[in-house]
């Protein structure tokens, strides 16, 4: 087989790696209360851990209760009797693609809502004085890159004020980052470059 040929099956498996890109996070979408039980529908339940995420001191999960999940049937709502939050370490090694939705709680005041996070070099917060909807969850995505050495702490935790109403979390992911589709078109144009050398070096006469 060519080089050519052999680097292009090369890029074809590295995006068919992509599309299968598993996840690190355990139960990030929250719907595993425990291994035997889940959260009941159209309710909600206080835990100090759900499977895969310590509490400090509380998670509060919600089975479509003010407010409906981006992704299955739960989220979490990171404010509980109080200003609370939750954490998983994650191991890697490498650059991987954190990913998590976020919405302000319906008919709560800006100022209520904000969620922070921290994730190796990544942190910040999101829902900073902002308001919820009159109804319903307004879901909006973070994304972020980071390189990883070994264990990590993911966490979340309230921000603003703890009056048990604050912002929702769902569907949080780490997965492990791939080139972007340009980083494929720019390879695939240099094999084109290295094929026509090779073409011209071969059609020279000895």
């Amino acid at each position: 087989m060519s080089i050519k040929k052999s680097l292009i099956c090369a890029a074809l498996a590295a995006s068919a790696c992509a599309a299968q890109a598993s996840n690190l996070v355990v139960n990030g979408s929250f719907e595993q209360v425990s291994a035997t039980n889940a959260q009941a529908a159209s309710s909600y339940g206080i835990y100090s851990s759900i499977v895969g995420w310590v509490g400090a001191p509380d998670i509060e999960v919600r089975d479509n209760v003010a407010g409906v999940a981006q992704d299955g049937s739960n989220f979490v709502e990171l404010d509980t009797t109080g200003n609370s939050g939750m954490s998983q370490v994650i191991t890697g090694s490498g650059w991987y693609n954190l990913s998590f939705w976020f919405s302000a709680r319906e008919g709560v005041a800006a100022g209520s809502n904000g969620i922070n996070f921290s994730f190796g070099s990544l942190s910040g917060q999101v829902l900073t004085n902002v308001a919820g909807a009159s109804s319903g969850n307004v879901w909006q995505q973070y994304t972020g890159l980071v390189n990883l050495n070994g264990p990590t702490t993911l966490s979340f935790s309230a921000a603003g004020r703890s009056d048990s109403l604050g912002g929702s979390l769902d569907n949080v992911s780490v997965t492990t980052a791939v080139p972007e589709p340009e980083s494929y078109a720019m390879m695939l144009a240099g094999l084109g470059l290295m094929g026509a050398i090779a073409r011209r070096r071969k059609s020279k006469p000895a």
